[in-house]
């Protein structure tokens, strides 16, 4: 347990700037001792929560063994690995959607660890249970985006890029994320002139072209 830990930085996004979501996810990198937190939609439990801390962190969620109801020491494997692997940043999106118990067992995380907390609340004021949970501890907000960067990566944030190239991971590459897939990382769909169907028999064959068109003649121009 640290005597003074770090003070919490509280972002707010109130326009729910895809930039706060994507830079924040750019910064996470274990062996810089960054991590992201995007907590799974559908759960509001505190297990569930340290469960996606411990998948951010490289490690399986599900712990071995037998334990009590209710009583798997996920929360304890989460802070033994973030001391374990030296993280020391902590940034966690979509906060405004967690309960008070699940903001004070990350605050409880920061108090033993001595981790550098960031809620991103995308909203343009906290939310009831959020403030709640804030009220003992010491905490700054701030609506301003580079600032917020500076609280993503720490001292080693990069400098800021035109606004027509999108934020690249420091240090490494981003684990595969929904709000990272675009069409044109889609893989393409193979044209159906080389396309393999197998017969009943079971060898592949080519399809026919279609009737009306010589084979090599682009689609469109008749036969002479």
């Amino acid at each position: 347990m640290t005597a003074t830990p770090p003070s919490v930085a509280v972002v707010l996004d109130p326009g729910d700037d895809v930039v706060h979501t994507h830079t924040a996810l750019a910064a996470h990198h274990p062996p810089s001792g960054r991590i992201t937190l995007h907590p799974g939609p559908g759960t509001s439990s505190e297990t569930g929560l340290a469960h996606d801390l411990l998948a951010a962190l490289g490690k399986a969620p599900l712990l071995p063994g037998r334990f009590p109801a209710g009583r798997q020491p996920a929360w304890e494997a989460a802070t033994a690995w973030i001391a374990a692997l030296s993280v020391t940043r902590l940034t966690v999106l979509r906060a405004h959607r967690l309960t008070a118990r699940r903001t004070m067992r990350l605050l409880q995380l920061r108090v033993f660890t001595g981790i550098h907390l960031t809620l991103v609340c995308h909203r343009p004021h906290l939310p009831a249970a959020l403030h709640t949970a804030l009220e003992r501890a010491d905490y700054a907000i701030t609506a301003d985006f580079q600032a917020a960067r500076r609280h993503y990566y720490g001292t080693t944030a990069p400098v800021a890029q035109p606004a027509d190239e999108p934020a690249r991971p420091a240090g490494g590459s981003l684990r595969p994320h929904w709000s990272a897939w675009s069409p044109t990382t889609a893989p393409l769909p193979v044209p159906a002139r080389v396309r393999r169907r197998r017969s009943s028999s079971g060898t592949a064959r080519h399809l026919r072209p279609s009737p009306g068109r010589q084979p090599g003649k682009p689609p469109g121009v008749c036969p002479r």
